[in-house]
């Protein structure tokens, strides 16, 4: 069962600031090894509001997150490699949310220790993949309850070993293994609906704050799921440059629940990852910016699961269709939002925000108004 404990929190101001690249990003940024056992809690760097808000704190490596396919589902060895390449993220990405938990919210401790415990990785049936997953939970275990004292944090950081278990699973699960893909062929089908044809205009359009009533009419009008999963897309983007349009008692972007929806009809399309991905960044702005607030991952992980399953039946269907299996792939393996990162001055879901919708940003950075 999740361990849960309700807390009452400061919720943070955000700041606008450029992300940085590269490995140590890769790594969630954690440069100082010394204090990685370091109870942090506090204010963010960005300074705390003045707004108290009661909410719910948990860990989910005690949770149900596995892929939610029957065993009669999984037909093919194509499919049980899949499932597997889900589940075996699925390990990787609840640990080190509940070590990143720890490190904030100390006093999780016990809670924490006792989900990292519990995880079992042998929902994994590749023996060799069960094997780097068993160590890599005796590794966070380690680092968990050894005396901080006696823990070289060079040789035992857990940084590091997420970064090396994700480089060994990114090699064993590579889409490649799977069949030819062609970055090319890719991006020219994923550019290119045909049912939506002006797409590129209304990319281009993103940031203007007179989009709104143009895309719910076109959402509206649409028979096309692609379609409707697009307009849905640029409808999120257009409601984000246009607060004016969301009614008084609305504090969370009005797309969010038509994402919701289209993500419960289970229906296949390319456009899945970006819509779940998108929706994320929006449904965690409504929770909070700070370290210190809410992020219900568990929530994000069930929409994550309905997608996923979606595709899977898809590429059941269309077991040669390397497009959907390269976004099953994708969207198995984004990492969970963690609450320290590279982003120093709030939680990490910051750094989706920046790059997803980043025509909020650049006209700050142009000093525009």
């Amino acid at each position: 069962m999740r361990q849960i404990i309700s807390v009452v929190m400061v919720t943070s101001v955000m700041m606008f600031v450029a992300c940085s690249n590269g490995k140590q990003a890769a790594q969630d940024g954690n440069e100082n090894v010394d204090s990685v056992m370091t109870d942090s809690l506090g204010a963010d760097s960005l300074g705390a509001g003045n707004l108290d808000e009661s909410m719910e704190i948990g860990t989910i490596s005690d949770m149900d997150m596995w892929l939610r396919v029957s065993p009669s589902e999984v037909k093919t060895a194509q499919t049980r490699r899949l499932v597997d390449a889900y589940n075996a993220s699925v390990v990787m990405n609840s640990l080190i949310t509940d070590f990143d938990l720890q490190m904030r919210m100390g006093f999780m401790y016990k809670a924490v220790v006792d989900a990292v415990k519990g995880m079992d990785v042998t929902k994994v049936e590749d023996s060799e993949v069960r094997s780097k997953l068993q160590d890599y939970k005796k590794e966070m275990l380690y680092v968990l309850t050894a005396d901080s004292s006696d823990v070289d944090y060079e040789k035992h950081n857990p940084w590091e070993a997420k970064w090396k278990l994700h480089e060994y699973l990114s090699k064993k699960f590579n889409v490649t293994t799977f069949g030819e893909m062609s970055e090319e062929k890719y991006w020219n089908r994923y550019d290119n609906c045909s049912s939506v044809p002006e797409w590129e205009d209304l990319k281009k359009k993103r940031g203007n704050d007179d989009m709104v009533e143009k895309l719910k009419k076109k959402y509206n009008a649409a028979k096309d799921f692609d379609a409707r999963c697009i307009y849905a897309i640029e409808l999120a983007h257009a409601y984000e440059a246009d607060w004016e349009s969301w009614t008084f008692d609305e504090s969370q972007n009005p797309a969010v629940k038509i994402m919701e929806s289209l993500m419960k009809e289970r229906k296949y399309s390319l456009y899945l990852f970006e819509l779940w991905r998108k929706w994320r960044v929006l449904y965690q702005n409504s929770k909070g910016a700070s370290k210190d607030s809410e992020i219900p991952n568990d929530v994000y992980n069930n929409f994550r699961n309905i997608c996923a399953c979606t595709i899977l039946s898809f590429v059941e269907e269309h077991p040669k269709d390397i497009f959907a299996i390269n976004e099953f792939l994708i969207i198995s393996y984004v990492d969970n939002i963690l609450r320290e990162g590279r982003f120093p001055l709030g939680n990490q879901n910051f750094n989706d925000d920046y790059y997803l919708f980043y025509e909020k940003y650049k006209k700050e950075e142009n000093g525009e108004k």
